[in-house]
Formats: C-alpha cells, structure tokens, sequence
C-alpha cells in the first residue's frame, strides 16, 4: 500500500517482494516509491501481479521482474492491468472471487498441449474471456462463457482439472513462491538494490518528500509532523531551531558533495543572489533576513534533519501534542462537518491568522516574517498546521494577553 516502502523497518541489504495490492478503493504504491526504496539499498523484485506491471515499467532503473507473469507482460502478450486484477474477498484471508486473464490463458495453452484445444484457437479463447469485465469472471462465468460460446469440451475439460487442483493453472501463485525463493538468494548473495538508468534526472520530487515526510515516525507516537509543527507553532525560540537547522543541513550537504568544509549558509546565499538583493545591509540583518525567507521542505525520514528540527523538544511537549490531537478527535466527532479534510478545518483561515497573530504577538503586516522565520513557507502552510491544535489552545487560554490568562 500506499506508504509502505516509508517504514523505517526497511534498510539497505533487505529484499522486498511486491506481488499484489489493494486499489481502485485504496492508494497502491507509487512508482517514485519504489525508487526511493532502492536509493536506500533495498532490492525490489517484482512478480505474479502488480509486482510484474511495476518490475516491467522500472527494470530500468534497478527493480527486478521474476515470474511467467512478468515475462509475459515482457514479451508484450499482455499489456493491461485487467489481465492480473481479481476481485476478492474485503477480510482476511482475501480469498479470490474471480479469476485472473494470466490464469485463463495457462489453462487455454495447458487444453491446447492436451489436445483439448487446438493451438489455433488459443487467442481466440484468451480475447473471449478478456471481454468480460475482470469482477464478473468468476470461475462459473468463466464455465459459462465457454459454453456460450460453443466450447463444452474445453469447459468440462477445465472444471475436471480444477477439482483435481483448484492451483494447477495459477501463475500467480507459482510467481509468488519462484519471488519469495529469489529473494532469499539474493539475500544469502548481500544483494543491495540501487536506483539506475536515472542518468543526470533528478527523481527526487516535492511530492516524494511529502509522502515520505507524512508516513515518517514510529509507530504509537503522535505524528513527527505535528510535533515539529508544535514547536514551530508554540516555542518562542523556535526561529533560532530553524536557523541552525539551515546552517548544519546546508554544512553536510556541501561537505557530502565536496568533500570538503563549507562556509555560512548565509554568505553562500549572498553569492549566489547578489548582496544588492537584501533589503537590509547590515550584516546581522542580512543574515536574519536569509533565515527568515528561505524555507526548504524538511526530510523527516532523516534521523539527522529530524534530530535538529526537534531539538528543543522536552517529554513534556510530546504529551502535549498527543493531548492537543485528542482533543480535535473529540471535536471532529462532535462536529462531524469539521474532519472532511487533513488537517481538519476547525476555524476559516481569516480566523486562523488572527488567532496566529495572537499567538506569535504580531500585527497581522508581519506574519510572513514570523512564519517563515519558523520554517513555514506560507500562510496557507502556517493555517493548515495551527488547525489540529486551535481547540486544545483555546481550552488552555494561550490565545489571550491577559495576566490572567
């Protein structure tokens, strides 16, 4: 699914083997996912269902195919989805419901060698049974599609040989175990996956790092996201958390790719766009003017970048992002209207900057300095991030001036 490829369990010298997913009702794992997998040293095979599709599109660039199915596809005898897709069962163990076009054409080459089916015939069966949306071939449809169409002995021949083995022509299955014995082979070899053929392409989009940034975290814990986002919303000092951040991420990038040690982040922005370009000269204005506009999209499956961003972080704050969570829980469900997006929209925006005002103690003129002194890159980002926690802020008055608040 959707994410999986994210989870901090998977490192380089590991094997994943993708053989089937969930979609039309669920997200299935993207392309650029599987790449991110084997930029981190993990070696995909793909194979038996939208494994083999995945490993035909991306075999050029470092994820591997095993199996009839992906041969198959290969070889251009399929080139659709609806030749592996079955419909199944909602629960576990997901038992089939339908039978899949790979399955069908084993059968019909199987009835062809029998001499059941002349091997004329094969694609003429295969094109019959592929005009039947892929839901409804159900194995008795399947039995009444042969018939229907003139092929009783092909239809009695197929029902017998499935009553001796329900498995003898499930490609799926068989590509699914040849998977599982491949990896373990090259698991014993200390295969380790790279991403190749990207040439001088960079792969590595905003939306990777979106999708990476929203799975990122343990299990059990509140979200990385939201507790960044608590301290970028809550801790006063939070503009010299993103300051380093800058300095120290933009030190071991340069250092990565050179080799060698870098100067101020500050000074290297000046360079590349001109001192003329800054609205203040003075050196210290300079550089808080540099931090307070530039705001990349952090990596939180970096342990190092993770590591800075909550760097001023206490147990205690963790509770709190976990109490604040519950407490929009609690008013999402009693203000269903509320959770139809993520982050739920508790207040309108032209609310949430005053609220955001009050908060940070800014006019509302100011509020791009503030934000993006936070790490925030604009206000549509600042009201997204505040939402989860307007109710639980609210109980606890740090809306309010007051001494008493």
């Amino acid at each position: 699914m959707h994410g999986d490829f994210f989870s901090p369990e998977f490192s380089a010298g590991d094997v994943a083997v993708v053989v089937d997913g969930f979609y039309h009702h669920r997200l299935g794992l993207r392309h650029k996912e599987y790449l991110y997998a084997l930029d981190r040293g993990v070696t995909v095979l793909g194979a038996a269902s939208i494994g083999a599709l995945r490993a035909l599109e991306l075999d050029a660039f470092g994820m591997r195919g095993v199996g009839e199915v992906y041969e198959l596809y290969r070889a251009g005898v399929f080139d659709g989805d609806d030749a592996v897709a079955v419909a199944h069962e909602g629960t576990a163990p997901y038992s089939s419901l339908s039978v899949p076009l790979v399955n069908l054409h084993a059968a019909a080459q199987a009835a062809s060698v029998a001499g059941v089916l002349p091997a004329t015939d094969v694609d003429n069966v295969v094109s019959v049974l592929r005009a039947e949306y892929y839901p409804s071939r159900t194995p008795a449809r399947v039995l009444r599609i042969l018939r229907g169409s003139g092929r009783p002995e092909l239809a009695d021949w197929y029902e017998r040989q499935l009553a001796v083995d329900p498995h003898v022509f499930d490609r799926k299955r068989r590509d699914c175990l040849s998977a599982v014995a491949a990896a373990h082979d090259l698991i014993t070899a200390g295969a380790v996956g790279r991403v190749t053929g990207a040439g001088d392409s960079d792969w590595k989009t905003v939306f990777l790092r979106t999708w990476g940034n929203h799975f990122a975290g343990r299990a059990g814990d509140p979200p990385l996201g939201r507790r960044i986002a608590y301290q970028q919303l809550f801790n006063p000092d939070y503009p010299r958390v993103w300051e380093r951040y800058l300095e120290e991420t933009y030190q071991r990038d340069h250092r990565a790719s050179t080799g060698e040690p870098a100067g101020s982040f500050a000074d290297s922005v000046a360079r590349r766009i001109g001192v003329t370009g800054f609205p203040l000269s003075a050196e210290r204005e300079k550089k808080d003017w540099l931090f307070d506009f530039v705001c990349p999209m952090p990596d939180l499956t970096d342990p190092f970048e993770v590591e800075l961003l909550l760097r001023a972080e206490e147990p205690s704050d963790v509770e709190a992002v976990s109490w604040h969570l519950r407490q929009t829980r609690e008013f999402t469900r009693r203000n269903p209207g509320s959770a139809q997006q993520d982050p739920p929209a508790v207040l309108p925006p032209d609310a949430s900057k005053i609220l955001l005002g009050e908060l940070w103690k800014v006019p509302p003129g100011q509020l791009a300095r503030e934000y993006r002194s936070r790490g925030i890159p604009n206000i549509k980002t600042a009201v997204a991030i505040l939402q989860p926690f307007i109710v639980g802020a609210i109980k606890e008055q740090k809306f309010l001036h007051s001494e008493t608040a």
